[in-house]
């Protein structure tokens, strides 16, 4: 991808327009990243975890409203309260960080990519099978990461690409499909970002059950990282004409 760039010398206006070769790694490919992250992330936290979500909210809360109103006692859902306060504290972290006097560099991306190598580091040296402390550590590292992931989201997203919330973009691509009159409009976004964030999921679940709970969190913070100069590289700014 290629745009053109008009001559900086304005005694030069006559001269053609450069060409600038645009990077591989957008802003936009580099969500579609992230949308791996998060199933990968996710299905750590349930498969592993003691079914709990870190990114996912709408599913600790069910699962949070279900216990409660089975009267199961408050130690089965503890992890799923400790993850939603932990994603609250993350989203307040990173908001104030996108409205500070450097939001726009993009840098909350940086700090999230910390915390996702502080979990791979306690996924490989805490007992996470024996000790639910270190169950809650890991938890509350990675619900943090994807709070402050969201909220950055929220400010240096694209419209119709989801990291996360696939219930709307699922409704959207079917919505807005041919078959309901629509006009397709911006499908392979949302088609991407679905098939993206599943496979993302599978792949967490078999290298969970297969491997350890530290390999899909490493796989996370590989991918996150490809990710990186992609999700923190400025958006595009266009000067008017004085």
């Amino acid at each position: 991808m290629s745009e053109l760039v008009p001559p900086s010398d304005p005694e030069q206006s006559d001269a053609p327009p450069r060409v600038v070769q645009a990077p591989f790694l957008t802003h936009i490919r580099g969500l579609y990243l992230i949308s791996g992250v998060c199933g990968l992330v996710d299905a750590v936290c349930f498969l592993s975890l003691g079914e709990v979500f870190a990114e996912m909210m709408t599913g600790n809360l069910l699962l949070i409203m279900f216990y409660l109103g089975t009267d199961h006692p408050f130690s089965a859902y503890s992890a799923n309260l400790m993850a939603v306060a932990s994603f609250l504290i993350g989203a307040v972290f990173a908001g104030r960080i996108v409205r500070g006097p450097y939001g726009h560099t993009r840098f909350g991306f940086f700090i999230e990519w910390v915390f996702l190598a502080f979990a791979v580091g306690f996924s490989l040296t805490l007992p996470l099978e024996t000790s639910e402390g270190s169950r809650f550590i890991l938890i509350c590292t990675l619900a943090f990461a994807m709070g402050m992931q969201n909220a950055m989201i929220r400010r240096h997203g694209v419209p119709d690409l989801a990291t996360n919330v696939m219930t709307l973009t699922l409704t959207a691509l079917v919505a807005d499909s041919t078959l309901a009159g629509g006009e397709n409009a911006r499908w392979r976004r949302r088609f991407a970002s679905i098939s993206v964030f599943a496979m993302g999921a599978v792949l967490g679940a078999l290298l969970t059950t297969r491997v350890d709970p530290w390999a899909p969190l490493l796989a996370a913070l590989l991918l996150f990282t490809v990710a990186l100069p992609g999700l923190t590289r400025p958006a595009p700014t266009s000067s008017a004409p004085s």
